[in-house]
Parts: C-alpha cells; structure tokens; sequence
C-alpha cells in the first residue's frame, strides 16, 4: 500500500481526503480495511460499515479489474462522506441476483443496503473506472438528523447513477469522466 495524498487541507470545506494504491492482490484487502478505518477514525466516525464497504469494493476490484486500484476516501464540510475505488478497467459492475447456492454475486446488494448510493464513473480515455459508494450520514457520528438540505447538494450520487453537482459549481472534479447509470439489478 502506498500512500499517495494524506490530510490535503485545500479549503476549509475538506475534513480529509486521502487515497492509498494497492496491487491486484486478495490479500491487500486487509490493507484497504486498514486504510479506510485510519480515515474514519481521523474524522471522528464508526469504522465498521465504511470498512466493508470498502472491502467489497476492493475485492472487486482484485477479481474482475485484475488491475492496480487506488482508494479514496472523501470527507468534506457539510456533506456526506464518500469513498471511491478507481482501477484500470473500463468493465462496469455486474450486478446480480445470486442464488441461495451460489459462492459469490451479493457483494452489489450489502452494497445497496450499507451505503446512501453508489454510482460508476468511466474515464475511456485513459481506461479507469471509478465505483464510487456514499456513505449514509446516519452512520455518521456526531450528525444531526435533518431532512432539509439547506440549500445545498446533500450528497455525491444518487441511486441509479444519477449525480448532483454542489449548488453553483459544475460538475468536472473528476474531469473527462462519463458516468455510467447503475442498472437495476434483476429480481
């Protein structure tokens, strides 16, 4: 694991951001769990469910990219938390309805049911994709529950790929990536 930006105070907006590269290795996975629980413990927030979110996405990316992938964690000011993994694969999620005897294909469902949402971005001219899941802020400490948005964008990516860029500002953080709609998965 090779750290690559750590505690980036760019605004007085970003509580943290900080990414980490990891080889196609399954055993870096405890790497990742590792990483994400150091940047949750950072900002004041339970480890747990970020941490497996994380490791799913981790794991996928090992079995079906077979490419170097970085993680990112992202804790802005006023908004929810987000981590991302980028490999080096343009091949979108499969998400799947497993069967009660198959060893794999849940990992899209606790996915669904642990994080606000996720969404994929591709970038083709350089071959990444990055899978991007947001945390719930319920799951934050410290947060009060408020419905409202108070004007601003609440969240990073909406369920079906759909993406909201923060009140006033376009949307290039990530520069020439297109954004791949999430496909329900079948019932």
């Amino acid at each position: 694991m090779r750290e690559l930006t750590a505690h980036v105070h760019v605004s007085p907006y970003v509580l943290l951001i900080c990414s980490a590269k990891f080889e196609p290795d399954p055993t870096v996975v405890r790497l990742v769990r590792a990483f994400i629980r150091k940047c949750c413990l950072e900002v004041g927030i339970d480890p747990h469910t970020p941490m497996v979110l994380a490791c799913e996405l981790a794991t996928n990316a090992v079995r079906h990219a077979g490419t170097p992938f970085k993680v990112t964690f992202v804790a802005l000011e006023g908004r929810p938390m987000w981590i991302e993994v980028e490999d080096g694969s343009v091949e979108l999620p499969k998400p799947r309805a497993a069967g009660p005897s198959d060893l794999g294909g849940r990992g899209f469902e606790l996915i669904e049911a642990l994080a606000a949402s996720w969404h994929t971005d591709l970038n083709l001219s350089t071959g990444n994709k990055i899978v991007c899941v947001t945390l719930k802020e319920d799951a934050e400490e410290g947060e009060k529950e408020d419905d409202s948005d108070n004007g601003r964008a609440a969240d990073t990516a909406r369920v079906g790929g759909q993406h909201r860029a923060s009140a006033g500002q376009p949307d290039l953080h990530r520069g020439p990536y297109l954004r791949a709609v999430a496909t329900p998965r079948p019932a």
